[in-house]
């Protein structure tokens, strides 16, 4: 795949004259990646960071018995790679092309070199790593304290509010998450996932079609949540 250059996509550099961006796009490489291809795996000691300039990417980890945790995935405009760029420790999950994606990698001592001299870029790098901990605080808080019904109903509100294309007062998500990579989301297995949708089909709350979830009462989908 051919790819070209354009940082202005990435939020973190959205308030950065012109000059500012050539300066970074100096100090970056490009490389497109195939849908499924891994980028890093767990563990890796490379501290590169990375900018979304077209695709998405997951970030997602395995148990000692294989099973998936998926973490979350991001789009263009999004980063990752931060944490080691930051603290030069090992990688902390495997992140793996989700569809055919072009990257933008810096080093992480020109990232340093962003930071100290744009302070922009500072405040927009706090910014996201404030919502990254949150976000993963909720979801600890989700995986120990509630049931599966509650984790799965939770992230179906989620994914109404990111994917969803609402028509009236129906929230269609389409593409939809797999069972599986539903599961692997909430810290369940794909099993109990199956059962809770069709408990919520049972209910007239979704509509589950081919890779697509219709809700059909958002009202009554967000009352179950506790």
């Amino acid at each position: 795949m051919s790819a070209t250059m354009d940082l202005r996509v990435i939020s973190l550099f959205e308030d950065l004259s012109d000059s500012d961006l050539a300066a970074i796009e100096r100090a970056c490489s490009i490389r497109s990646f195939a849908r499924q291809e891994e980028i890093y795996g767990e563990r890796a000691t490379t501290t590169d960071i990375f900018f979304i300039l077209a695709g998405t990417v997951r970030v997602t980890s395995y148990t000692e018995g294989g099973r998936e945790v998926i973490f979350s995935d991001i789009t263009a405009g999004g980063i990752f790679g931060e944490f080691s760029a930051i603290d030069r420790l090992p990688r902390s999950a495997t992140i793996v092309a989700q569809s055919d994606c072009t990257l933008a990698r810096m080093p992480s001592s020109a990232f340093f070199d962003v930071l100290r001299r744009n302070n922009s870029v500072s405040v927009h790098l706090v910014e996201l790593l404030v919502g990254k901990i949150r976000a993963a605080s909720e979801r600890v808080f989700e995986v120990s304290a509630l049931a599966v019904r509650e984790r799965l109903r939770r992230e179906l509100v989620r994914l109404a509010a990111t994917d969803g294309r609402q028509d009236g007062q129906i929230v269609t998500i389409s593409p939809a998450p797999t069972h599986y990579e539903i599961a692997a989301r909430i810290g369940s297995h794909r099993e109990a996932v199956t059962r809770e949708f069709n408990r919520l089909e049972h209910e007239k709350v979704l509509e589950i079609g081919r890779r697509s979830i219709r809700i059909v009462d958002m009202r009554r989908l967000r009352a179950f949540e506790p």
